[in-house]
């Protein structure tokens, strides 16, 4: 396989985590939850791999301040996989510091040329050194919810989905713990996603008692409830990289798929609106006319389209996915979003009166 990802997405610098997405419009008591939730990740991760044997992106850990003095440890490290790419956590150990992240390079390049630049106290930090591949074959998100799994794959890069930057097909599924409902039929999708919901299924009743006790963990049909995040390896290798608990309180159950209905995606958060069509691009999102109530179609969104999200009746994009970030931020702000919708900023004219029926992702022109 080439060392170059298949459908490599470009990267978007205003494209932040989810705890800086809540900041950012607003919600400081959720956004500090989030930060909590995700600054303990990799010990529910460690947890899962040693009660169920769950597959992740095992760090190294070191002291911020062990990395800044070379430490033998770390000097080992450099020595034996200092060529390895990798994934870089640094997480504070005080509240309300910033979580700091780098992927992609070597360990000695990211350890040279931007870790020792960090403008930080490192002994308020500890250091996560995580493997990394740019060439991932399959990526996914999914839900597990009491009465539903629901979610999304791609090839490729996880980043695709999270930023819902992708050009590549995604395909949605529903599982009702019975029988799976696909946007799209692909065998291989399929597959993959059935061996990721088989790998958080958890049958012994002894294993969930440990998980509910350790974890605060639900079970619905033995099947862990939560947000997880994984990825496929080359070789077909699974690994989790996130396991979160407070997601699915923000995340709608999508209804079922429509196929071949005119201007249509998928429903990120249920509801209807009416309104005067806005087509906002990077380029001219300081000098569009966007009033409250109109609609806001976009190729995808960012935190620079905040306020226009705040003001619109609903929200309508090219791209994207019911699990991006900007979709959870769509949901929290309540208001109708359809994404993943192919064509949409051609299809739509600026000044078009439409209906946006989120309930079962349709726009009608008026």
């Amino acid at each position: 396989m080439s060392d170059e990802p298949k459908n490599k997405p470009v990267v978007n610098e205003f494209q932040p985590s989810m705890t800086e997405w809540f900041a950012a419009i607003g919600e400081a008591a959720d956004a500090n939850k989030f930060r909590e939730e995700d600054n303990i990740k990799v010990e529910r991760l460690e947890a899962l791999y040693q009660t169920i044997s769950l597959p992740y992106e095992r760090p190294v850990e070191f002291s911020a301040h062990d990395l800044k003095e070379k430490a033998p440890a770390f000097a080992k490290l450099l020595e034996d996989r200092g060529d390895d790419l990798c994934a870089i956590r640094l997480v504070p150990k005080r509240e309300n510091l910033p979580k700091i992240r780098n992927r992609g390079l070597s360990i000695r390049e990211c350890y040279e040329s931007w870790f020792l630049k960090q403008d930080i106290d490192f002994d308020d930090y500890r250091a996560f050194i995580c493997p990394h591949s740019d060439a991932l074959e399959w990526s996914a998100i999914f839900v597990v919810k009491s009465d539903i799994i629901f979610g999304e794959i791609v090839r490729g890069l996880h980043m695709q989905l999270t930023h819902g930057n992708t050009t590549a097909p995604v395909y949605r599924f529903r599982y009702d713990f019975n029988n799976f409902e696909w946007s799209e039929d692909d065998s291989e999708a399929a597959h993959m996603i059935a061996r990721m919901v088989t790998a958080i299924k958890v049958s012994d009743p002894q294993k969930q008692d440990v998980l509910c006790k350790s974890l605060d963990s639900c079970f619905a049909s033995d099947y862990l409830e939560g947000y997880f995040e994984v990825t496929v390896w080359p070789g077909s290798e699974l690994c989790f990289t996130d396991y979160n608990r407070l997601l699915p309180g923000y995340i709608t159950t999508p209804p079922p798929f429509q196929k071949n209905v005119g201007i249509s995606g998928a429903s990120a958060y249920r509801g209807n609106a009416k309104g005067r069509v806005k087509i906002v691009t990077p380029e001219n999102i300081d000098l569009v006319d966007f009033e409250e109530g109109d609609i806001l179609v976009a190729d995808n969104t960012d935190v620079r389209f905040i306020d226009l999200m705040k003001k619109a009746a609903a929200i309508i994009t090219e791209r994207g996915g019911i699990l991006s970030h900007a979709s959870i931020v769509a949901r929290e702000l309540k208001k109708p979003c359809i994404v993943g919708v192919m064509g949409v900023t051609t299809k739509l004219k600026i000044g078009d009166m439409v209906e946006v029926n989120a309930d079962e992702g349709i726009i009608n022109i008026l």
